[in-house]
């Protein structure tokens, strides 16, 4: 029990608090510049872009927020845990691409 209680704080501090963080962040409080390579000026509306990103943010840390919770109720392995980060981390980066596609400045 001890090795489930370490590995989700270690979840929960590593990944799922700074993804809420940034997120809320970017969402909220406009703060584009937490992204990543950003420039306002490669989009046509650098505000409604940051927000889906940020809200992909907010989306990751939730779903892995919820991977985490169901490992360490033993409802599912450490395999399968595996299993679903990885697409859950795709989320942000599908995002990305599409945000780059629809709001690039032509």
């Amino acid at each position: 029990m001890i090795k489930l209680e370490i590995g989700a704080l270690i979840v929960l501090v590593t990944a799922i608090l700074p993804c809420l963080i940034c997120g809320y962040l970017i969402v909220f409080h406009g703060r584009r510049g937490l992204i990543s390579g950003w420039d306002d000026s490669k989009f046509s509306n650098p505000e409604g872009a940051g927000k889906l990103v940020g809200i992909s943010l907010i989306i990751m840390a939730l779903l892995l927020g919820l991977a985490t919770l169901l490992w360490f109720a033993q409802l599912i392995t450490e395999i399968m845990l595996i299993y679903a980060i990885v697409p859950i981390s795709l989320v942000p980066v599908l995002t990305l691409v599409y945000v780059k596609i629809k709001f690039s400045v032509k």
